[in-house]
C-alpha cells in the first residue's frame, strides 16, 4: 500500500513540474532544444516594423545554427513566475501533510515540501532585496541625470549670447567653368 502511496505522490510531483511546461509549450521548438533556448517572446502589435526587422534577425540565426538573443523579460512575468512556483510548492506541501494526516503516509514525507517551500521563500527573500537595490540605484540614476540637465540649463542660460553676424553674399557668384574667367595667377 505504502508503495502505491509513494509511486502516486512521485506522479504528482512531476504533474506539478511538467503540466505547466506542457502548457506553454512553443510549436517550433522541442526537445532538447527547448531546454537550451529560451522561448522568444511574442512580438507586440504595436510596434510592427521592429517585430518584422527582429523576427528576420532571428531567422537569420536560426539559419546559421545560432540561438536568437535573448530578450528582456518583464517584472510582470518574473512576478507571475514567482507566484506560479509559490503555489505549486504550497499545494504540495498541503498534498503531504493530509496524505501524513490520513495515515498514508509516514510523517517524514512531508519534510521535502517542507524544504523545498521553505528554499523557494529564503531565495524569494533574496529577489526581493536585489529587486529593492535595482529599483533605488535607478532611482538615484535618474535623480543624477535630472540634476546633470537642470545644471546643463542653468550654465545654457548663464552663458553669454553668441553674437549674430550678418554674412553678406555677394550680387555675382564666381563661377570656375564659366568661358571668360581665369584662376589667378594664368
Amino acid at each position: 500500500m505504502s508503495s502505491a502511496v509513494l509511486y502516486l505522490a512521485i506522479v504528482a510531483v512531476w504533474a506539478v513540474v511538467l503540466v505547466p511546461m506542457w502548457l506553454r509549450r512553443d510549436t517550433d521548438t522541442t526537445g532538447i532544444s527547448r531546454l537550451l533556448h529560451k522561448r522568444p517572446d511574442e512580438p507586440a502589435a504595436d510596434d510592427d516594423a521592429d517585430d518584422q526587422e527582429t523576427l528576420h534577425e532571428e531567422e537569420t540565426l536560426r539559419e546559421e545554427g545560432l540561438p536568437a538573443p535573448r530578450r528582456p523579460v518583464s517584472r510582470a512575468a518574473v512576478i507571475a513566475r514567482r507566484r506560479r512556483r509559490t503555489s505549486g510548492l504550497a499545494a504540495l506541501l498541503l498534498t503531504s501533510v493530509a496524505i501524513s494526516a490520513a495515515g498514508l503516509t509516514p510523517w517524514w514525507v512531508v519534510a521535502p515540501p517542507v524544504l523545498l517551500l521553505a528554499g523557494h521563500l529564503a531565495l524569494l527573500r533574496v529577489a526581493v532585496g536585489m529587486d529593492t537595490a535595482r529599483r533605488r540605484a535607478a532611482a538615484q540614476a535618474r535623480a543624477a541625470a535630472r540634476a546633470r540637465a537642470l545644471q546643463a540649463r542653468r550654465a545654457a542660460e548663464a552663458a553669454e549670447p553668441a553674437e549674430v553676424i550678418e554674412l553678406v553674399t555677394p550680387d555675382e557668384v564666381f563661377d570656375q567653368y564659366a568661358d571668360d574667367r581665369r584662376a589667378v595667377g594664368e
